[in-house]
């Protein structure tokens, strides 16, 4: 998802000093050693958008829906269970976010559904920024559509586009987005929004404003985050989210954030040990997590996990 909004680098690189809500004056400078990256495994040119993993399977998305499924062992090479069109295959499916739920659609199902984030400009089927819930079919070819999730943003809580991501130890659903156009220079503000995961029997579901369960932004609380947003991933009450273009212009960067706390906690720069753009995280095992961008997979050891 493209937010372009270019004060972030400059200020980044300078050691930005972050003003946090009741606690004065704080720095989150960009961490250069917290973390390291190792590139695991080239695509073939494609589109690539959202990612995520649940055991040693990863489901890898494409701009328009297109999914493929990998095993992985930890170490190098990916083995190919299979590529697929997702049931929601559509020229406005961006397909920005993968995250799995925790439900299974059927017991022996090898994994949970995943929800995949829209997180287009233009409507699908009516609906903007909704999202899929989907049954990967245990041949790994095919999909089905189980549920669909929207929110009926009345107050215009959102602008250019809203991507979700699963709080799966809380069984929680957050969205995140920017407040106006994603070129805007000023006024841009990024909002994190609150909602109960619903179970998939519910069938489709409607959020409206008495369904909230918390929303604020996120420049209220000490972060400036004013950059090219990509992907999401919740890991221990922390919200990841990976930025940038993985250029001298638009460099990569990984935003850290609690979630319980609503405090930033530290920026990687991720353009050590990665190429290219970035686009989501997965964590994986312990301190690792997987990082997908357009130049393939990386691995990384994350090691304030």
């Amino acid at each position: 998802m493209k937010f372009t909004h270019l004060l972030a680098a400059a200020l980044l690189l300078a050691g930005t000093a972050l003003s946090a809500q009741n606690a004065g004056f704080v720095s989150v400078p960009l961490s250069t050693d917290s973390f390291e990256n190792t590139h695991i495994a080239s695509f073939e040119k494609a589109n690539y958008q959202g990612m995520d993993c649940y055991r040693n399977y990863i489901v890898s998305l494409q701009h328009t829906g297109i999914a493929t499924v990998w095993k992985y062992n930890g170490k190098q090479g990916l083995g190919k269970l299979g590529r697929f069109d997702l049931a929601t295959h559509n020229d406005v499916n961006h397909s920005n976010v993968c995250s799995f739920g925790v439900e299974k659609f059927d017991s022996k199902d090898p994994m949970p559904v995943i929800y995949v984030s829209q997180c287009h400009k233009k409507p699908y089927n009516g609906f903007k920024d909704i999202l899929f819930v989907e049954r990967i079919n245990p041949d790994f070819k095919s999909s089905s559509l189980v549920q669909t999730i929207h929110f009926d943003d009345t107050d215009q809580l959102f602008g250019y586009a809203l991507q979700w991501v699963v709080d799966r130890k809380n069984k929680c659903l957050y969205g995140f987005g920017n407040t106006t156009k994603d070129k805007d220079l000023e006024g841009n503000r990024h909002r994190i929004i609150k909602f109960r995961l619903p179970k998939i029997s519910e069938g489709d579901i409607i959020f409206t404003n008495k369904d909230i369960i918390e929303t604020y932004v996120v420049e209220d609380y000490g972060l400036l985050y004013a950059t090219i947003g990509q992907g999401l991933c919740i890991d221990k009450g922390r919200l990841m989210m990976p930025t940038g273009l993985g250029t001298d212009k638009y460099p990569s960067y990984l935003f850290v954030w609690d979630l319980k706390r609503r405090r930033p906690i530290e920026v990687l720069d991720m353009s050590l040990g990665t190429t290219g753009e970035l686009e989501d995280l997965a964590h994986f095992r312990g301190k690792k997590f997987l990082v997908q961008g357009q130049d393939g997979l990386f691995l990384m050891n994350y090691k304030n996990r």
